[in-house]
């Protein structure tokens, strides 16, 4: 159940930090409640949510036995997995997480307050929290089982997870703003993401690519922040193509075509 005191601040919120404390509030509550919903009063059910990752690290890792496909940097070949499929991992379940706002707001239209932006919000920040705890699970893990850890810049890694989190929450909520002016647009959006894992530096590197290939796949901003997180993350690895410039500009181009659908829709 959301808290209704902090439902009933919004109505007397006055000037700009009371209205954004306000709003912060909105969002923590809506936070509490997913985290109740999804995974139950129980840390198990919180526990169950990081299985499937794990295995897409263990799928990964088994394919690339089975190709005999080795890392194409000096590292382990976990970690060189870790390194690209986590931050992606983040903006996959960023887009999933936004995506389904819609659903989730609507039972709550009852408190005049709360709107599909809190919810789409409140998803995005949980999941980027979510994305910190898997990263710290499967660091562990990595170490204890297979004695293997590396993190040459901790800061550097944190901000491609960072950006492959933005990418992620702002296309979907591109498409979810989109998807008020014609329903299929969503659904169309997402099936041109599904393509991504192949083509966003996650199985290589893009220093591996030809010129005339990495003319094409540059275009793509996830390989920019993947290959941001994978110099962080690895110490013999130094991207010769990542920009965080580009990233962050596709992610702002995004958030005004959400601001501008809405603002078409409410014409």
């Amino acid at each position: 159940m959301l808290d209704r005191g902090a439902i009933s601040k919004a109505h007397h919120g006055r000037g700009l930090a009371e209205w954004c404390r306000v709003q912060v509030d909105l969002v923590l509550a809506l936070i509490e409640r997913d985290v109740r919903s999804r995974f139950g009063e129980t840390g198990a059910g919180y526990g169950l949510a990081f299985l499937a990752p794990l295995a897409w690290i263990g799928a990964t890792y088994l394919a690339f036995w089975l190709i005999g496909r080795t890392s194409p940097v000096y590292a382990d070949t976990i970690t060189f997995i870790i390194s690209g499929l986590i931050p992606y991992a983040l903006f996959r379940y960023a887009v999933t997480a936004v995506g389904r706002a819609r659903s989730l707001a609507r039972p709550l239209m009852i408190y005049p307050t709360i709107t599909e932006g809190h919810v789409a919000a409140a998803a995005a920040v949980l999941e980027f929290v979510n994305g910190l705890v898997l990263l710290g699970i499967v660091l562990a893990l990595n170490w204890v089982v297979f004695g293997d850890f590396e993190m040459a810049d901790p800061f550097a890694f944190l901000w491609g997870m960072v950006l492959c989190w933005a990418l992620g929450a702002s296309y979907a909520y591109a498409l979810l703003s989109l998807s008020r002016i014609n329903s299929r647009i969503q659904s169309i959006g997402l099936v041109l993401i599904r393509p991504t894992f192949f083509l966003s530096a996650i199985l290589f590197t893009a220093n591996e690519l030809p010129e005339r290939i990495l003319e094409v796949l540059g275009w793509n901003p996830l390989l920019h922040a993947v290959e941001i997180a994978r110099d962080g993350m690895l110490f013999h690895y130094e991207s010769r193509v990542a920009s965080a410039g580009y990233a962050l500009a596709c992610v702002a181009g995004l958030l005004l075509l959400a601001v501008a659908a809405n603002a078409a829709r409410r014409d």
